[in-house]
């Protein structure tokens, strides 16, 4: 664990691009067609009771990160192979991050290799872990802005090229509410809000350590809000179906902006916003793995940042060969790896330490 101490708000503009991500670009909750927005709603609720666990867990043990206290509570053996599979998650999280972007740029770039992509991007990626966390928070606080700024004026635009349709929202609970609930705890809930975790290996850095609730809920709704903004949006101008079978949706959407023949393609400025993004999200996936990997193996993060930066590089490009194979194998691990991670080793680790304090109470 590095002796580094951030903000609560650098905490919350680091939560907010995390959930924004790359969740954003791609048709999520399709199964939930029309309502896809509701399902992503329901997600950030279902999110909250998330929080409230890593929260508890980080109050027992404030000083440690998630692969520490998994020690402390499960003991030697188990809780170092737990923290292992944790690490593995890390990387598996950045990696398919990292595919993402290999994926999309290619639009934008014809002809160039994905694993070109991936190097160039993987490169300051490495440089920021070597750099530390107070670096990274006080990088992603100077985007913040910005970004935001970018997501709003992109926003008024496609407002003002009257694109925009309700009527391809309606009507709204068409799929149903069987539907919506499952297409929520299928894929909306774990992605991106079970990826969270990861924020167990930052709120110890934490310089008000009371506070990392209230700044996990407020950063949780807020990118939330906006991930559901965005895919309500795109909705309405591309209708469900165009948008359920388009590889991109966020980009299509972005290409119908054109205002009086004056400002029209706005997509280089798009790609900026993505590249961005998509940056700070494997950046703090592989920040977790990496600083997790320095207290399970002893070592310094700097030894360790090289190997994991080339497991996530070849994982990225081996995993699945093309972007239909990306997908499906997304919506498996959905489905029934994340919400190991995210909900049931959490929770358990919970239920252990709670029963160990009452335990040593009435000894």
């Amino acid at each position: 664990m590095e002796n580094s101490k951030i903000s609560s708000y650098q905490l919350f503009t680091l939560i907010v691009i995390f959930v924004i991500g790359t969740t954003v670009i791609f048709p999520l909750a399709s199964d939930a067609k029309q309502a896809a927005w509701i399902s992503i709603l329901l997600g950030v609720f279902f999110g909250l009771p998330l929080l409230i666990i890593y929260g508890y867990l980080n109050r027992q043990y404030p000083d440690l990160l998630l692969t520490e206290y998994c020690i402390k509570i499960l003991g030697k053996y188990i809780g170092t192979i737990i923290g292992i599979c944790y690490i593995l998650f890390f990387l598996y999280g950045a990696s398919r991050d990292l595919r993402d972007l290999m994926e999309l740029t290619p639009l934008f770039l014809e002809g160039t290799p994905i694993s070109a992509i991936g190097i160039v991007f993987m490169l300051p990626i490495l440089y920021g872990l070597y750099l530390g966390i107070e670096v990274i928070c006080r990088t992603v606080e100077t985007f913040f802005v910005p970004l935001v700024l970018t997501g709003v004026f992109m926003v008024l635009l496609l407002l003002f090229s009257a694109n925009v349709k309700v009527e391809n929202l309606l009507p709204v609970l068409e799929p149903g509410w069987e539907t919506i609930i499952r297409t929520t705890i299928n894929e909306a809930w774990m992605a991106p809000f079970g990826e969270v975790i990861c924020f167990t290996m930052i709120f110890a850095y934490l310089k008000k350590p009371k506070s990392q609730i209230k700044v996990g809920i407020a950063g949780v709704i807020s990118g939330g809000l906006a991930l559901v903004f965005i895919h309500l949006l795109t909705i309405s101008v591309l209708g469900e179906y165009k948008r359920n079978q388009s590889i991109a949706p966020l980009l299509e959407m972005v290409e119908k902006i054109n205002i009086s023949e004056f400002i029209d393609r706005v997509d280089p400025l798009f790609l900026i916003w993505l590249v961005v993004n998509d940056f700070f999200k494997v950046l703090i996936f592989m920040y977790a793995a990496v600083i997790g990997g320095a207290t399970i193996f002893k070592r310094s993060k700097n030894i360790i940042i090289i190997p994991f930066g080339l497991i996530t590089f070849f994982t990225s490009i081996f995993f699945t060969e093309n972007y239909t194979s990306h997908m499906a194998q997304g919506a498996i691990v959905l489905k029934h790896f994340y919400p190991i991670f995210s909900v049931y080793t959490p929770l358990l680790l919970c239920i252990v330490c709670f029963v160990r304090q009452k335990l040593n109470k009435i000894g």
